[in-house]
């Protein structure tokens, strides 16, 4: 798996010095908006053995999620150029403690269909999802995954609890990083932000912490190796500092993807969500007691 940034890089890793800017353009541009669909392996088979497909329309297509148990919802959120069978680590474990499990293959990713997205599109199809399942207590997102789940906050997605694995907190900045491992200077790179915003439709400035910040009303928790190659460690320490009931965590020697299969990273993520419906569930009660109703 991939962030777009990362993509980017890959691709201009076979662009030769003395290319034009043109190439490198299209080549940011592609990967910013046409994720390489990865192939389905035995491990990916195996994760969703037990687990029930759900068809989601969006947008004219079909997605594709993937349901496990009974109880409280919690969605799980893959990232660039990866697909649901990825999040599978976190399953059993909030199975154990009484939540159901619903992992998303995003637009143009995995069993879903489409052969283009973008990160504002993936943000878009997590509300269409969320609407379709009823509502969510929360949220474990990696990456892209995590700007998603921001953008469908911050359209009135309401949940109890999210986590946020290694996830960007500016498009604008993951853009930029893009821009100058690529050698782009300012004219080439404000064309190109301008072609990337007509391809996506929006500014890129819709899927920074400006315009997302208002949706951020819960309890989070953050979880980022700072040698992270592929996500700074600078876009959780700005997303903490813009969200007040926000923790951060210095997940060390996890990586951007080895964090996915960290038993200690599962086990933080189901306990902080077990811990933010305990919360949500006494504010309940003390509301109760006082009014004789709830909200």
């Amino acid at each position: 798996m991939n962030t777009p940034a990362r993509a980017a890089n890959s691709a201009l890793n076979d662009v030769t010095s003395n290319a034009t800017n043109k190439p490198i353009m299209d080549m940011i541009l592609q990967a910013f908006t046409r994720p390489q669909r990865q192939a389905e392996t035995e491990d990916d088979k195996k994760a969703l053995t037990h687990a029930r497909p759900v068809s989601i329309p969006y947008a004219g297509l079909e997605l594709r999620a993937w349901t496990w148990g009974q109880g409280p919802q919690v969605l799980l959120l893959h990232g660039w150029e990866s697909r649901a069978s990825h999040m599978a680590g976190f399953v059993a474990p909030l199975l154990q403690a009484g939540f159901s499990v619903t992992a998303l293959d995003a637009p143009a990713h995995g069993a879903s269909q489409g052969e283009t997205t973008n990160v504002l599109d993936y943000g878009k199809a997590v509300v269409a999802v969320a609407n379709h399942l009823g509502p969510l207590t929360a949220t474990i997102a990696h990456s892209v995954g995590s700007a998603a789940s921001l953008y469908a906050f911050a359209q009135g997605v309401q949940v109890r609890a999210s986590v946020h694995l290694c996830g960007p907190a500016s498009l604008t900045r993951v853009f930029q990083y893009a821009a100058r491992a690529g050698g782009l200077d300012e004219a080439s790179r404000q064309q190109l932000e301008d072609m990337l915003a007509s391809r996506i439709g929006s500014p890129l400035s819709a899927m920074d912490l400006s315009q997302l910040q208002h949706g951020m009303r819960h309890p989070a928790l953050i979880m980022h190796d700072p040698e992270d190659k592929e996500m700074p460690y600078s876009e959780s320490q700005a997303l903490v500092d813009a969200w007040p009931q926000a923790s951060l965590v210095a997940s060390a020697g996890t990586g951007h993807r080895r964090i996915l299969r960290t038993p200690e990273i599962h086990s933080a993520a189901v306990r902080f969500l077990i811990e933010g419906v305990a919360a949500a569930l006494v504010g309940k009660i003390a509301e109760f007691e006082k009014t004789g109703e709830t909200s």
